[in-house]
């Protein structure tokens, strides 16, 4: 069995440290016309069906943002006596798919950081 342990990049989602969350800013049909108007020289609100346009999401993140892993490289550009550090492109799929245990830790609020302490009683219960 494979889990998804992928969370969605929206606004308000929990982050940690505080503030350091994606914010995702959203056109509207009506204001995707006027984009689209203003790339396309010529074109009029009424050339388009319904005279709107794309519907878009802009996404400001962070490396940080969502479930992510953290590369070698990220935290020096050496590793290993020296060796260029590996990139996230890098790193083998194999490492990702190991053997695991699930905690259940529904009973904590939703973005909760869980303690050492809490992770060793879990870990202990099972």
């Amino acid at each position: 069995m494979i889990i998804d342990l992928s969370r969605a990049i929206e606004n308000d989602v929990p982050a940690d440290p505080p503030g350091f969350g994606p914010v995702v800013s959203y056109t509207n049909h009506k204001s995707g016309a006027q984009e689209l108007i203003a790339m396309f020289p010529g074109l009029r609100a009424e050339d388009l069906p319904d005279g709107e346009g794309w519907a878009i999401e802009r996404l400001s993140v962070s490396t940080h943002n969502g479930t992510h892993v953290d590369a070698p490289w990220h935290y020096a550009s050496t590793s290993d006596g020296g060796k260029r550090a590996m990139t996230i492109d890098e790193l083998p799929l194999h490492w990702f798919l190991r053997p695991g245990v699930k905690l259940d830790f529904r009973h904590m609020d939703s973005g909760r950081v869980v303690t050492a302490r809490e992770l060793e009683e879990a870990c202990r219960t099972i």
